[in-house]
């Protein structure tokens, strides 16, 4: 690597702190705390994506290796070796519903690019007037489109394993509920060299840095959320994962994961997974704050499922799939 290139690199290493500075500056004037709850819109950015994630406590952005990553933390698009094309459909709370499509390829050398789309529906409400007579109804949505890319920014020189990896994505966001209104936003996140022989690795993320959506006459901000993740692999088979994450909304909690992968064939894995996390962990009853699941790969194919419990609010199924080609 010429000198040129050299001193692009260092620049360009810079631009990840230079970000998640300023997301961590936005978010200082942000209490964090239970009392700030319904302080943010565009809640649905906050539903997990995926089931392998899920499964997982949602301690997962130190492990995204496939176009799911767009959701959790761009920088784990680098992973992606060929193409990678996943999709998710999950009954979720109270008749609503979320899905989520996405699209990854890699770019040789140049890192990995993909786009995503998220949707989720809250089910036909009835409205009515003041006296109670009803006029209809109405379905309100919200959407997310993201376009994304991973880049490695240091140590050309070096195995793909110790390069700091950079991941960013432009995101346009919609909501509906009678009328409607758009914004734009952004997620970076930072991937740390490997370190323990490529056993160990740190991941920094801040999601929904900037936009704001408005109801009526009151506007809202996004829901920044800043995560820390880890992923450690104790053995070929066994995996763990751990996060702190904040929400700009909310107190701040720690996420962490297992997973565990069974070699039936040489084309076919079993993989089982449970996970739990400290979230609202004493705003509902009932069993809540785990997570299970299983999962298939044969050859190029995987399908995935967790087991999400809320409880009073009820249970969340997500059913995921994914090919490489």
């Amino acid at each position: 690597m010429n000198r040129r290139s050299a001193v692009f690199a260092g620049r360009a290493a810079l631009l990840p702190a230079l970000l998640l500075c300023l997301a961590a500056g936005r978010s200082s004037a942000q209490n964090f705390d239970a009392a700030s709850a319904g302080t943010a819109a565009g809640q649905f950015l906050k539903v997990a994506s995926g089931a392998r994630g899920a499964a997982l406590g949602e301690a997962y952005s130190a492990l995204a290796d496939d176009a799911f990553a767009l959701d959790w933390n761009p920088a784990g698009l680098i992973n992606i070796k060929k193409n990678s094309l996943v999709m998710m459909h999950a009954p979720y709370l109270a008749g609503t519903y979320a899905d989520y499509f996405a699209y990854a390829e890699s770019a040789g050398e140049v890192g990995a690019w993909g786009v995503s789309f998220k949707y989720m529906n809250f089910g036909k409400i009835s409205q009515t007037d003041s006296s109670g007579f009803e006029l209809g109804s109405f379905t309100p949505y919200d959407s997310a489109i993201n376009v994304g890319f991973a880049c490695y920014i240091t140590g050309f020189n070096k195995d793909p394993e110790e390069r700091l990896v950079l991941g960013a994505t432009g995101k346009f966001v919609r909501s509906k509920v009678l009328s409607e209104d758009n914004t734009v936003s952004a997620d970076v996140g930072l991937n740390l060299p490997y370190m323990f022989d490529n056993a160990f690795r740190v991941s920094l993320t801040a999601q929904n840095v900037m936009g704001t959506l408005r109801y009526d006459k009151e506007e809202a901000p996004l829901p920044l959320i800043l995560r820390l993740g880890t992923a450690t692999k104790l053995a070929d088979y066994f995996t763990l994962t751990a996060d702190i994450i904040a929400a700009r909304d909310n107190l701040p909690f720690l996420a962490v994961g297992t997973e565990w992968k069974l070699a039936v064939y040489p084309d076919m894995d079993v993989f089982l997974r449970g996970g739990a996390n400290t979230r609202a962990i004493g705003d509902l009853g009932g069993t809540r704050n785990i997570a299970l699941g299983a999962g298939l790969r044969y050859t190029d194919y995987t399908i995935d499922y967790a087991y999400s419990p809320f409880g009073d609010l009820g249970t969340v199924h997500r059913i995921s799939a994914g090919i490489v080609f």
